[in-house]
């Protein structure tokens, strides 16, 4: 899931859990934006389209040309266990 180069400043794991904790099951990239340090809606939106076409954790559905991402069972997995990792 990673990718080569500078670590990156927000990672996959973090938007998953934005995405988690949503009060929709899905979410726009604007609604994400402000919780996460990637600047733009652009660049949350790039982001989440990269983990969709890269992984299994995101599935996006357009409604009225917008793409709202969800996460998939796998993706609430993964989220899950990053979680517990960092609980304890």
């Amino acid at each position: 899931m990673g990718s080569p180069g500078p670590k990156r400043q927000v990672s996959d794991t973090r938007l998953l859990f934005e995405i988690l904790i949503s009060e929709d099951r899905s979410v726009l990239a604007a609604e994400i934006q402000s919780n996460v340090a990637l600047g733009t809606v652009q660049a949350v939106r790039d982001r989440l389209n990269t983990l969709a076409s890269d992984t299994e954790y995101i599935k996006i559905k357009t409604v009225s040309n917008r793409n709202m991402y969800r996460l998939t069972a796998a993706g609430r997995q993964h989220v899950a266990a990053a979680v517990r990792a960092d609980i304890d």
